[in-house]
């Protein structure tokens, strides 16, 4: 009987341990997690006064963007186009290159996501960096005009990849691949499709829920404004910017949808684009 109960008082113990041990995860765990998705400081001084000072400037902006459109010298229009939205922690993904894009805090992006990289060309390091940074959490699906070689066959798969061969929109519908990768909206949306976002992009937002949106848009500056315009129409609000220095008719775009601004703590400023 007394061998029993000093069993069951190192059951008890272990037990006890046991549970402690389980608690101290949790709650790590939820400090973690509540220090990664703090409620944003809608009361800070300094993106009070950054609101404030965009939206005395909005009108005179717009004007000014309207205005250098019209004109072919892309270095000025550039430079006229200011940010609608501040994000807190903007992350480049994928080198310094033209392969490269800035997102907003990927780590941000939710459980079981779809990844869109639109034209490939061989060249994935950001879809191998997206996913790293994501923990491989969500699926990548990839499409350029041309089928990649094996190597980059191979990456995809490993790092959950679907891969499409099309000429997007001609011989290939963004709706298609969501249909056949069977994905409902999109995370982050990479695109770089050499001039064919403006007739493939704007169907496709009007179908499908995209949060972010990491663009190369091409053209003189009246047809980049074009576009723009889709995309504010859209909800979509510009946070980075970066002119390609090797094509003078191509600039780096980086948006966000108003609807996730909340879970990637940006602060909406002014609607800036005519």
């Amino acid at each position: 009987m007394v061998i029993t109960r000093k069993r069951r008082d190192s059951n008890n113990t272990f037990f006890c341990t046991f549970v402690f041990f389980c608690q101290c995860l949790i709650i790590l765990y939820l400090y973690k997690h509540l220090k990664n998705n703090a409620p944003l400081d809608l009361e800070n001084v300094e993106l009070k006064k950054m609101r404030l000072e965009a939206f005395k400037e909005s009108e005179k902006i717009r004007k000014e963007i309207l205005e250098l459109s019209k004109q072919n010298e892309t270095t000025q229009f550039y430079n006229s186009i200011k940010f609608e939205a501040f994000c807190p922690k903007k992350v480049r993904i994928g080198g310094d290159g033209d392969s490269g894009k800035v997102s907003c805090d990927p780590q941000k992006a939710k459980m079981d996501c779809t990844m869109l990289s639109l034209g490939l060309n061989d060249q994935i390091q950001f879809d191998e960096e997206i996913q790293k940074i994501t923990d491989n959490r969500c699926k990548i699906v990839g499409a350029d005009m041309a089928e990649q070689n094996q190597t980059t066959k191979e990456k995809y798969e490993k790092m959950r990849g679907q891969l499409f061969v099309g000429n997007i929109p001609d011989t290939l519908k963004m709706y298609r691949l969501m249909i056949d990768s069977e994905s409902r909206d999109v995370e982050i949306l990479k695109i770089d499709i050499e001039s064919s976002e403006h007739e493939a992009l704007e169907p496709f937002l009007k179908d499908y829920f995209v949060c972010q949106i990491l663009i190369e848009i091409h053209g003189h500056p009246e047809k980049q404004l074009e576009m723009l315009r889709k995309l504010s129409r859209l909800g979509f609000r510009l946070f980075n910017l970066e002119p390609n220095p090797t094509c003078p008719i191509c600039c780096e775009y980086s948006f966000i949808n108003e609807m996730c601004m909340y879970r990637y703590q940006v602060t909406p400023l002014a609607i800036l684009i005519p």
